[in-house]
Formats: C-alpha cells, structure tokens, sequence
C-alpha cells in the first residue's frame, strides 16, 4: 500500500510540474528492474503502472489553469457570491477569505477568488463562513515567480482552484441577507461555537495566552497567533504546537470516549459518537490537511474496532494520503500535508523502532525524547526547503515542553468543551484559565528563552529534490537496520549518504562576473557577483505595504539565502526614493554588508529616516558617496560611482549615484533615476564605449538622448519596471533607444548578465521552466 501511494503521488506530480515523459520512463525502467529480480509479478506490475496513471489523470482532469475571472483581469467590478472559508483577521481592521463568486456585474459565473478585505470598522467579527455577500474593488491576477526562488502566489492560490484576487474596502463589502441552506447553517453553527468558546476564554486571558490556547485546541487555520507570537515559536522550533494535529484529534476522542464511559454508556454508542465529535472538531478547526489526516486515520481505526478487524498503521496512512489526494490532487503541494504525513511516518516506523528496542527505559523517560527527535529528522529537510532555516535547540525546546503542552491541551480541550454549558460556562472558565494563564506563560518564556540563544534559528541553503531523496532514502535504509540490529550497517549509510549530501553541494565557483536585474516591478534592484565572489547590491525595491513584506524580503533575501550568500560586500543606495531604498533596511539587517552607500545625509523621505534608524540600531558602516570616486578594486574589475550636483524640481531624481561596473573590456552603466541632465554633469569623468545602459528612471522621458547614446555607444538598453501610473517606459525613450537591444522587467522577467571580460551573455528567467534562458551573446568593444 505504502509504495501504491508513493506512484500515486508520483502521477500527480508529474501532472503537476510537466515532467510526464520524464516520470513515466523513470517509472517503466524500475517496474521492468522489480520484474526482472522477481520482487513482484507481472500483475502487480500492471497494477503499479495503473496507479501512476491514474495519479496523472486524476490531476489532470480535476486540477483547472483557469476559471470565468481569470480572462477578465485586471477590472474594477461588483462581485456577487459566498464566503466559503472562515474569514481570517489579519489585524483589526483587514480580513481575507475565499469567494465562490456567483456573478459579476450581473452576469453569471462559475468561480474562486481570495478577497482582501481593509478599513473595516467596528464589525470585523460580522463576516461569517456561509454568508452570501457583494463586493466591489479590484479583480487582480496574482503575481506569478519571476524572479529565482521568488514565491509563486498563482500557484499558491491554484492549490484552492483560485486564480484571481479581490482588493476592497470595508464600506464595499455589503452581506445579503437570504436564507441558508443546511449546509451553510451547519458550518455557520459550528464557527459561531468556536467563536463562543473564545469569547468566554477572553474574559480571563489576554493576548498572546489567548491566540495560543485558541491555536493548540483549534489551529492556527481558525486562530491566528500574532506574528511576534509566531516569530519567537519559529526560531524556537515550536510552531507546530499553534497548529491542530493527531494529538488534538486524539484529545477530543479520548475525552469524549472517557466521560461516555464514566456515565456507563455502552462500547458502540461510546466509539460512534466519539466518531461523530471527531468529524464536528474537523469542520470547526477548518479543514486543515493534518487535522484531516488524523480524523481520517482514527476514524477507520475506530471504525475496525467496530468490527473487531485491526489496521496497518503504515497501510493506513498511505490510503489515506491517497484518499485526501483523490479529493483533491492540489494537497501534495501543501506544507502543512508534507509535514503531518512525514512526520507521523517516522513517528510509525522509526520512532516505534527506537521505542521498542529501548524496552528497558521507562516509556516516560525514553517517549518524551524520542519523539521530538525523530520528528525533527524527518521534518528538516522540508523546514529547509520551504524557510531555508533550521531550529537548531527545536529538539530540547519540544523536550521542554511536552509534558508542559499535554496539561496546556487537555485543560484547554476540557474547558472549552464545558465553557458551552449556559450558566456554569464561564464558572468553569474561570477555574481553568486561571492555571492554563501561568501554563501558557511559561510556554512563552521557554520558547522566548530557546529563540533568543545565539543560532537559534541557523539559515540553509536551498536543498534540491535530489538530495532530499537521498536523505530519506537514508532515514529508510537506517530505520530497517535498527529494526534487524545491523548498527555497523547504520553508520556506514550515514556517513555514506552524508558524503554524497556534502558533495552534492560542492558547486563549481564561477570565475565569471554575473549580474542580475530583480524584477521588482517599477522599482530598481540589481545584484553584482564579482570573479572573486564579492556581492554588491544596487538599490533594494519597494518597502512594504500595509502588513505585508518588502520586496527586499520576499525577492532579493529569498534569493540570497537559496544559494548561502550571507556577506555582501556593499550595498549602494542611489537616492531615498522608495522604489529605490524601500528595502534597505532589510537587506542591511538580514546580511552582513561591509558598507552602506548612500547618495546623502539629507533625509527628506519616510524611507530615508528608516535607513538612519537601521544603520544607527545595527551599527552599520556607511558612507556619503564623492563625485568619480573609486569604491572598489579586484584584478580587472572596478566600480565607480559618480554624483551630479542638480537642484530643482527633479533634484531627487538627478542626484541619484551613478554607478558604472568595468571588468576587462565589459562595461555596465548603472543611472539609477538620473538622466540626461545628470549625465552631461558628469560626462568627462565617464569612458566611452559601454557595453550596456541600465536606463534611468525605470525609462521616463528626458533620461536619455541620442547625444548620450553616441558618446556611450552603447549596445544594449536595460530597463526595470512594471505596472505603473507614470506612463514608463515613455514611448520617446524608447524611440531614441530602438538601435539597442532593449530589456525590460516587465517582458523579459528578471534578467542576467554574465561575461568573462571579453564578450557577455544576456538571459532572462523563465517562470515556467523557472531557470535563466539564454537569449543573446555579444562580444566586448
């Protein structure tokens, strides 16, 4: 059954990600090979091959790549339709949910969208699963990755058949009252109990005791923990516990099944309507993939109690892996359905084993122990693919608090149940707050105390499939061993697959300058790789919006921390324009960078007081650029910057630092927001014969002229921008650039540029192949 579910899973991702041909002939080669050596006959076989494919049709028939909205983007409409999950609070004043969109300005339609909902007063709480509501605001496409490790929201937002979303304000969001069906009654019911039980707690706990009671008994798919909350539970390595898993599932049904048996309620009545109760805390935690994955599991065990037959653990969460993808394929992509299911697969085969063979340890010695450490195994691998970080005291902080977290659930789990009792409700309360508020505070000081030692939270690499492979073929191979005492065998494939693991990340170092334009929209950010293997950045995107991240933390970081980059030997700020300098901060508090370059020390901008603020709380060297002056020096390599001193309207813009890059024969100009007033101030000092212009002001007018263009001589223009208001790239520019070979963000994606000194090659990043694509080749002047 176990490896019926690993081919299944292996259709579905090969529908998934394009790799059919790839995935079928890997599969019919080790089908042939389990033939030829006899481990399984050729009906099995037949049977094996039809489960793959079934896999891959499956997803292909039930998984869309568009819906009735999707064509109609970008569009500011009147949405008509039905909350169909349970709205989440991101602060006060702003939700999000999904929409089964019903029609759209009067006209009927068959779709999902996510819907963002700001500047809701006073009745945020009035937004419920199940309402039928319109909505008018701003139907958008969201963003695709194109930049390398940038995180996809389309196909997030794929995974949940959506493919647009609605931006709206408050006062456009009007519910409409009708009457409800069953179903929609049902759910309404069971998210109002959830609410009533949190409401009661409120009396007596404050935040952040609250939202974390709230996200042990209920999961942070209905609760959501603030984010200082869920900071100090990532580094520590105790986010899961904010997240409903078997052990919730496990605690409703054995308090459940434990108060029916003390009112003497016979054996059958007690399971099935345990069973009941299980399928009820489902629905009300909001279906997330772990919580479903347990209530599956119990259910069939308590439904073979029911008729005396017992169950393979393994073979049971196999089936129903594959009974949760059946329903819907788009789970496979799901951490939270990665993470439950490997987790609980190691708990079943390798943490059974240990617990076994260390028969004579006392269960309440070696359990505790035990468990904490093999989930960490098996979890680290994903915790580095997805977050590219590693808990490095997660095991001794789970240690700590498990027995801890068994009296926060149970008295958690026993008082929101009773808190629904009308009258002794809040008494009950009352009583089981009062030792739940010093538990949930020690909670947070053991998990403030492991996230505030020094590495708690260590950054990794990127790993590949490949070597995740490796790692769990190892746990595998490592786990039989122990299993047939084979411990000389245990630590030759250890130290065998670590080698490989370790080769494996040993790249060849590219003696090549590279540098690559971010697609940041309409905003700049540049990364330079030397032939020694020094960073620079120029300019850092946008800032955040609202409670969201800057492009510096969602693009450049995410980028840099992929491939290890943990030192930057300079970051140049051309101006204090925040499409410029809005993730500076950022950057310069989540890299050590040598020197901060800036332009001035007069701060006119929000985003320029924010940089000083930076610079002054992490003790950052940085320094106030001169005209034509060298920063930097490698063999062969230089980088200049220049400054014009402009006054006027356009000052900002004008005065922005010009830098220019020259390895060998290859020279790349950098303008920044200048333009051809800038240049002329500083011509002189500039050389001729550059091979490439990064033009300025994401290509507005008056940044380039044919005068600038014959004294450059230059061959390729590079423009970064994206949707904007501004009219950018202005057609007059792009008119006097029409000679060159023009690049632009918005249509060539992020781009970069790689040359030995003597020619250059140009490619731009593929979102669906997700790798730079060669798309020129020139030589040097």
């Amino acid at each position: 059954m176990f490896f019926a579910s690993l081919l299944f899973m292996c259709g579905i991702l090969a529908c998934f990600y394009g790799y059919s041909e790839l995935f079928s002939i890997l599969i019919t080669v080790l089908m042939i090979i389990l033939l030829y050596i006899r481990l399984f006959d050729i009906r099995r076989i037949i049977i094996f091959m039809l489960i793959f494919y079934a896999g891959f049709f499956l997803t292909f028939c039930k998984i869309k790549n568009y819906d009735d909205l999707l064509y109609r983007v970008p569009l500011e409409t009147i949405l008509e339709g039905r909350i169909v999950s349970i709205p989440e609070k991101i602060d006060n004043s702003k939700i999000r949910f999904f929409m089964q969109v019903e029609e759209i300005a009067n006209e009927s339609v068959n779709a999902k969208t996510f819907v963002t909902v700001s500047n809701i007063e006073n009745s945020i709480d009035k937004y419920n699963i199940g309402d039928k509501i319109s909505i008018s605001g701003k139907l958008r496409k969201p963003f695709t990755s194109t930049n390398p490790s940038q995180f996809d929201y389309s196909s997030y937002l794929r995974n949940f058949n959506a493919f647009t979303t609605l931006y709206a304000e408050g006062k456009d969001a009007v519910l409409i009252s009708e009457k409800k069906t069953c179903k929609w009654k049902f759910l309404q019911s069971l998210n109002n109990t959830r609410h009533k039980i949190l409401s009661v707690h409120a009396k007596y706990l404050q935040s952040p005791n609250l939202e974390i009671l709230g996200g042990i008994v209920f999961g942070d798919d209905a609760v959501s923990p603030p984010d200082y909350v869920k900071s100090s539970f990532v580094n520590s390595g105790l986010l899961h516990i904010l997240a409903a898993s078997g052990m919730n599932v496990a605690f409703i049904f054995s308090f459940w099944f434990v108060i029916l048996q003390f009112l003497r309620v016979p054996y059958k009545p007690r399971v099935i309507s345990g069973m009941l109760v299980v399928i009820l805390y489902t629905f009300m935690t909001g279906l997330g993939p772990s919580v479903i994955r347990a209530a599956l599991m119990l259910l069939f065990v308590m439904a073979g109690k029911l008729i005396d037959r017992d169950t393979h653990s393994v073979s049971l969460l196999s089936l129903v892996a594959v009974l949760m993808l059946i329903y819907n394929p788009a789970y496979i992509n799901d951490v939270s359905f990665q993470l439950s299911f490997l987790v609980t697969l190691g708990l079943l085969t390798t943490a059974h084993i240990l617990v076994q063979k260390l028969e004579n340890v006392p269960s309440w010695v070696k359990v505790p122990i035990i468990i904490p450490i093999v989930a960490q195994l098996w979890v680290a691998p994903i915790q580095m693919f997805y977050f590219n970080t590693f808990s490095l005291y997660s095991v001794f902080a789970n240690i700590a608090t498990v027995s801890l977290l068994s009296v926060i659930s149970f008295c958690g789990f026993v008082s929101s149940v009773l808190a629904i009792i009308p009258y002794v409700g809040d008494f009950i309360c009352l009583v089981f707050d009062f030792v739940l508020n010093y538990l949930l505070t020690a909670l947070v000081y053991i998990s403030n105390f492991f996230a505030g030692l020094k590495y708690s939270l260590v950054q990794t690499t990127h790993p590949n499939i490949l070597q995740m492979s490796f790692y769990y073929l190892m746990l595998g191979v490592v786990t039989v061993f122990i299993k047939y005492d084979k411990y000389k065998k245990v630590l030759c494939t250890v130290i065998c697959v670590s080698l490989i693991l370790l080769c494996s990340t040993i790249k060849p170092v590219s003696k090549d300058l590279e540098v690559i334009a971010f697609d940041v929209g309409n905003a700049d950010s540049f990364l330079v790789k030397t032939p020694a293997n020094k960073y620079f950045m120029i300019d850092t995107g946008k800032a955040s919006y609202g409670s969201g991240n800057s492009q510096a933390k969602i693009i450049m970081l995410k980028y840099l921390k992929d491939r290890g980059i943990k030192n930057l030997e300079g970051v140049i700020v051309t101006h204090f324009d925040n499409d410029h300098a809005g993730g500076a901060s950022d950057i310069i508090s989540n890299t050590k960078t040598k020197t901060l370059y800036l332009n001035s020390n007069d701060v006119e901008t929000q985003t320029g007081y924010k940089i000083f603020e930076t610079i002054k709380l992490n003790n950052q060297n940085y320094k106030i650029i001169e005209n034509n002056s060298e920063i930097y020096d490698e063999n062969n390599l230089k980088i200049k910057v220049y400054k014009a001193n402009i006054d006027g309207k356009n000052a900002s813009n004008e005065s922005s630092i010009i830098t220019l890059l020259s390895y060998k024969n290859f020279d790349i100009i950098f303008m920044g927001d200048a333009g051809v007033e800038s240049f002329n101030f500083v011509k002189k000092d500039i050389p001729r014969n550059i091979e490439i212009l990064k033009v300025g002001h994401h290509g507005g007018p008056k940044v380039v002229d044919s005068g600038m263009l014959e004294y450059l001589g230059c061959e390729v223009s590079l423009i970064s921008t994206g949707v904007n208001y501004f009219g950018h790239p202005n057609k007059g520019t792009l008119d006097i650039l029409r000679n060159t070979e023009i690049l632009r963000t918005d249509l060539n994606h992020s781009i970069k540029i790689t040359s030995n000194g003597d020619e250059y090659k140009i490619y731009s990043y593929e979102p669906q192949s997700k790798n730079y694509e060669l798309k020129s080749q020139k030589l040097s002047k």
